[in-house]
């Protein structure tokens, strides 16, 4: 289950916030535009990766999410081939934004670099 841990208003009256949502394990913060969630909601939807890029395959099965200054270096399990969905513990994160290379299948594990993550 994935909650809303914390919300960072940048402007309350347009809806802007930075969200943090966390599976108890893994958290991560995303930009929300039009938000209409509070902090101890259940999130259970997809966050959306933009400006994703140099995504290779990973041999090491682990989930990591570390933060630089160029947004994220995150490590997880492509799950969905098809959708371009990329999971992280109980976070699932559309990787559609970039581009997969052929020889990443399903299940595989992936290592992406990503600008930023937002939730619609």
């Amino acid at each position: 289950m994935i909650i809303v841990k914390k919300i960072n208003w940048i402007d309350e009256d347009s809806g802007e916030a930075d969200i943090t949502l966390s599976d108890g394990r893994y958290s991560i913060e995303c930009f929300c535009s039009d938000c209409n969630i509070s902090e101890g909601d259940i999130f259970s939807d997809i966050v959306y990766g933009f400006n994703v890029k140099d995504i290779v395959k990973s041999f090491n099965k682990e989930y990591e999410i570390g933060k630089n200054e160029n947004g994220y270096h995150i490590q997880g399990q492509l799950v969905d081939e098809a959708s371009e969905i990329m999971q992280i513990g109980e976070l699932k994160i559309d990787l559609s934004d970039g581009d997969i290379p052929k020889d990443i299948k399903q299940n595989d594990y992936i290592e992406v670099d990503i600008s930023r993550i937002d939730i619609y």
